[in-house]
């Protein structure tokens, strides 16, 4: 199987310790960056409890969502168990969900072609 495929992965974060996350984000950044450059990762970032009100204010940080293009969840699942956020301890990697996704702008590209109008 060679098609590349969309996967939607969203891993909860343990708050209780955002001195781990400090620590441990660039090597977390430097991790995604490869992946990021050859396009498996499309898109990656936090969910968070709330916008900040205020510029200065803290971001309460949830989980991390990422989207991978891969040709299966154990691809993915490689990828994501190397990331130093795993070692450190931030990710609650029993509650990571990687789950098959068909990504909208691909898929809004099909519906505005000629070919499903």
């Amino acid at each position: 199987m060679s098609e590349k495929y969309d996967w939607l992965v969203q891993i909860p974060v343990n708050a209780s310790d955002m001195k781990a996350w400090a620590n441990a984000r660039d090597a977390h950044l430097l991790h995604l960056k490869p992946y990021v450059a050859d396009g498996t990762i499309v898109f990656a970032g936090p969910t968070l409890a709330a916008h900040p009100k205020e510029p200065e204010d803290k971001m309460e940080i949830t989980s991390s969502v990422m989207m991978f293009r891969a040709r299966t969840e154990e691809e993915v699942r490689a990828i994501v168990s190397k990331n130093a956020f795993v070692e450190a301890g931030v990710w609650d990697m029993d509650r990571a969900v990687v789950a098959p996704f068909k990504c909208g702008d691909s898929a809004l590209k099909f519906y505005l072609s000629s070919e499903c109008v």
